[in-house]
C-alpha cells in the first residue's frame, strides 16, 4: 500500500503540512505565470487607490465637521448671513473635492480590477480538492455525490441516512480513500422543541390598613402579574460530518464524544485518568457478573481518553486498535498542535461517522470567488491562507480514521455488485442542488421558516433526470392564550399570553437536473458544481 499515514498527527506537522503549502504556493505561481498580469503595475494602482480612499475619509470628515460648526455658529450667532456666506463656499469647495476625489478611486479601482482579471478567471472551485488530491495521493475527490457510489455505501457498507427525513443534505463532497468510500455532508437539521412564551397585567386596588395613630388609611397598591405557556416549535440547526467507509469491524457498533482534553493541564489529565480508571473497574467487574464480553484493555490511557465502552464486539474492537491505533488515537486527543479532542467518532458496523467541532459551519469546498479581488496581494494572501486553512481542516476530519491502520487498506473485491441503474445523481446531490435554489421556488407560499427538502427519483432521459422535490416548512400564526393568575389583591386575574403557532406545510414540486449545456433553452434556478436544476413547472 503507497502513502500509508502511520500517524497522522506527526506526519501533518512533519511532511504534509509543508508539502501542501509548497504545492500550493507552486499551483499559484504557475497560475499568475500563466495569467500574465504585471504584480507591479498592480500594486502601484492598488497604493494610490487606497491613498484616495483614506484622503476621502478626511475629507468626508472635514465635511462633517464643517456642517455641524455651521449649524452650531447658527444657533450661537446673530450675525446668521455672515455665517452662511463664510462656511457656504467652504462646504461646496469640500463637496466638489469629495466628489473629484470619489470618482478618481472609482476609476482606479476599475483599473485595478481589469489588472486582475486575467488571475481570477483562472481559478476554478476544483482548485482546493485538486492540491488535497496532490498531496495526500490516496485520496480522490469526485466531481458529484453519484447514485453508484451512493449504492455502493448502502449495499457494502452499511450506510445509513443520518437524521433520516427529519434532516435535508445541504453540501455534500464525495470520494474515495484508497478505494474506500467517503462522503462530507453538510446537514440541516429539524428537530421539535419548546418554547416558552411569556405574559404580563399590571393590576391595581385600592388598600385600607391603620396608620401609626390607629386611625384607618387608604392607599393604592399596584402588582405586575406575570404568566407563562409553553408550545411546541421547531428548530434547525447544521451539521459537518464525514462518513467513511471501511470494512474493519463489520458488526462492531460504538460512540465516543469529543471532551476537548488539550486544553487541561498534565496533573488535570492525569487526575482524569485515574477517575476514569476506577469507572473502567466498576465496569469490568459488572460485565463479570453479567457475564458479558467487556474487558478493559491494559492500555488504560487510550480506554479513558477514547472512552468508547457501549462498544458491542470486544474481538473486532482490538482487531482495529492495535497498539499503534491506540498511540495514534491518544496522541491526537491530547495534541495541543491540532484540533486536539474536537471530534465525535460514531461507528455503525462498516461506517464511522466522523463530527468535528472545527468543521462546523465551514464549506466544504472553496469556490473560485473565495481568491477573487482587484489586488495582487489579497489574492496570493486568499489563495494560500484559505488553501492551507482548508486542508488542515479537512485532514482533521480524517484524522481519527486514519488513526486506525486497518481502515487504510483497500476493501476486499468480494463485494456485492452494484445494480445498474439508470439514476445518475444520488438523492442528496439533489438535495444539495435544490438547496442551493431560492425557496420561493420549492415551498409552500405560506411559508415563514426554513424548509426540510428531500429528493424522490422519477425518471432519466438522455442524461437528464428528473426528480420530486418535497419540502417540508411551516406558517405562524399568532394566537393568544389566556392564563388565570392570583394577584395580591386576593383575586385571580386573566393575563394574556401571546404566543406562535407553527402550522406544517408540504409542497412538491417536479425538476430536472442535467450537466451544464445538456438542456437548451431553459433557465436554470440554480448552479453546483457543474450541475444545474430547473424547474419542470
Amino acid at each position: 500500500m503507497n502513502s500509508v499515514i502511520f500517524n497522522p498527527l506527526e506526519e501533518f506537522e512533519g511532511k504534509y503540512k509543508n508539502l501542501h503549502f509548497e504545492k500550493t504556493d507552486a499551483f499559484f505561481n504557475e497560475l499568475v505565470k500563466h495569467s500574465g498580469v504585471n504584480i507591479e503595475e498592480n500594486r502601484a494602482t492598488v497604493k494610490e487607490y487606497n491613498e484616495y480612499r483614506e484622503n476621502l475619509k478626511k475629507l468626508k470628515k472635514k465635511l462633517t465637521l464643517f456642517k455641524v460648526l455651521r449649524v452650531l455658529m447658527c444657533i450661537t450667532v446673530i450675525l446668521i448671513p455672515l455665517v452662511i456666506l463664510k462656511t457656504t463656499p467652504k462646504i461646496k469647495a469640500l463637496k466638489s473635492e469629495i466628489e473629484l476625489a470619489d470618482n478618481k478611486a472609482e476609476e482606479l479601482l476599475s483599473l485595478a480590477n481589469r489588472q486582475m482579471a486575467p488571475l481570477n478567471a483562472l481559478f476554478t472551485d476544483r482548485d482546493a480538492t485538486a492540491l488535497i488530491e496532490a498531496t495526500i495521493p490516496n485520496l480522490d475527490f469526485e466531481s458529484c455525490f453519484s447514485a453508484k457510489q451512493e449504492e455502493d455505501m448502502k449495499i457494502n457498507y452499511d450506510f445509513y441516512e443520518f437524521g433520516g427525513e427529519e434532516a435535508s443534505t445541504v453540501d455534500v463532497l464525495a470520494g474515495h480513500y484508497n478505494e474506500n468510500p467517503f462522503l462530507f455532508e453538510n446537514k440541516l437539521v429539524h428537530t421539535m422543541g419548546t418554547e416558552t412564551y411569556h405574559g404580563y397585567k399590571t393590576i391595581t386596588w385600592t388598600e385600607t390598613y391603620r396608620d401609626s395613630n390607629g386611625r384607618l388609611q387608604t392607599r393604592r397598591r399596584s402588582q405586575t402579574l406575570h404568566a407563562t405557556v409553553v408550545k411546541p416549535k421547531p428548530f434547525y440547526s447544521t451539521q459537518v460530518v464525514l462518513n467513511y467507509c471501511a470494512q474493519g469491524g463489520p458488526e462492531l457498533c460504538f460512540t465516543r464524544d469529543a471532551t476537548h482534553l488539550e486544553r487541561k493541564s498534565e496533573k488535570e489529565i492525569e487526575r482524569y485518568v485515574k477517575k476514569g480508571e476506577k469507572r473502567l473497574k466498576r465496569k469490568t467487574d459488572k460485565a463479570i457478573g453479567n457475564n458479558s464480553d467487556f474487558t478493559s484493555m491494559s492500555n488504560t490511557d487510550f480506554e479513558v481518553l477514547f472512552d468508547a465502552l457501549d462498544r458491542t464486539n470486544e474481538v473486532q474492537f482490538r482487531t482495529l486498535f492495535t497498539p499503534l491505533a491506540q498511540t495514534n488515537m491518544v496522541d491526537l486527543i491530547l495534541s495541543k498542535t491540532s484540533f486536539g479532542d474536537d471530534f465525535n467518532f460514531i461507528k455503525m458496523k462498516r461506517t464511522n461517522q466522523i463530527v468535528t467541532n472545527h468543521s462546523q459551519g465551514r464549506p466544504l469546498i472553496l469556490t473560485a470567488g473565495n481568491y477573487y479581488s482587484y489586488s495582487f496581494d489579497v489574492i496570493s494572501a486568499n489563495f494560500i491562507g484559505k488553501n492551507v486553512g482548508f486542508f488542515k481542516d479537512v485532514y482533521f476530519d480524517f484524522a481519527p480514521v486514519w488513526a486506525i491502520p486497518i481502515y487504510q487498506e483497500r476493501p476486499v473485491h468480494s463485494l456485492k455488485p452494484i445494480p445498474d441503474y439508470a439514476r445518475i445523481y444520488s438523492a442528496k446531490e439533489c438535495e444539495a442542488l435544490a438547496n442551493a435554489a431560492p425557496m420561493e421556488y420549492l415551498v409552500h407560499p405560506d411559508t415563514k421558516t426554513n424548509a426540510i427538502l428531500k429528493a424522490r427519483y422519477v425518471d432519466t432521459r438522455e442524461r437528464v433526470e428528473e426528480t420530486v422535490i418535497t419540502a417540508y416548512s411551516y406558517d405562524i400564526e399568532g394566537r393568544v392564550d389566556y392564563v388565570s393568575v392570583y394577584g395580591g389583591d386576593g383575586r385571580f386575574h386573566s393575563v394574556a399570553v401571546p404566543w406562535d403557532e407553527y402550522i406544517p406545510l408540504e409542497a412538491q414540486n417536479s425538476f430536472y437536473i442535467a450537466e451544464e449545456g445538456i438542456v437548451k433553452n431553459k433557465n436554470a434556478i440554480a448552479v453546483r458544481n457543474g450541475l444545474n436544476i430547473y424547474s419542470a413547472n
